[in-house]
């Protein structure tokens, strides 16, 4: 019999697209520091998320587990299937996808400014995550709410 968990996995499988159809430019959204570099490198050969080990998305990079925090717009839109499916089968301990998709439309972060470098004026987290999930379909969004 299937589980809850199994079929919504399957809904992910379905929603989005395996592989990426071209390398994302830029697959960071930050060049600060040498930690969104390693993630950067980390995810430059990655074009199935299908094929993404739990245990890999859940240490990247370099067992910090910090990926999600650096992936760009676009990146992140693709490779959340990876971290949701480890995440639904509790292989997760570092990274959190939870974390990542509600943040700007919690209410503790939901119309706080935050400061994005380069752009004025300065925007919201909601604004910020808004713009972050966009690229998602309505089929890939349901997926990730079931």
């Amino acid at each position: 019999m299937d589980t809850p968990e199994r079929a919504i996995v399957e809904e992910i499988k379905d929603a989005f697209p395996r592989r990426r159809p071209y390398c994302f430019a830029p697959i960071v959204n930050s060049e600060m520091g040498e930690e969104p570099h390693r993630v950067a490198a980390a995810f430059f050969d990655k074009d199935d998320w299908h094929v993404l080990e739990a245990e890999w998305v859940d240490q990247v990079p370099n067992g910090l587990g910090s990926a999600l925090s650096f992936l760009s717009d676009e990146a992140i839109c693709f490779y959340i299937p990876a971290y949701l499916v480890a995440d639904l089968e509790g292989r997760l301990h570092k990274a959190d996808p939870v974390f990542a998709l509600c943040r700007g439309f919690d209410l503790w972060s939901y119309g706080q400014e935050v400061r994005i470098k380069g752009e004025r004026p300065h925007k919201t987290w909601t604004d910020y995550a808004t713009q972050r999930w966009m690229h998602l379909n309505a089929a890939q969004a349901l997926a990730i709410v079931h």
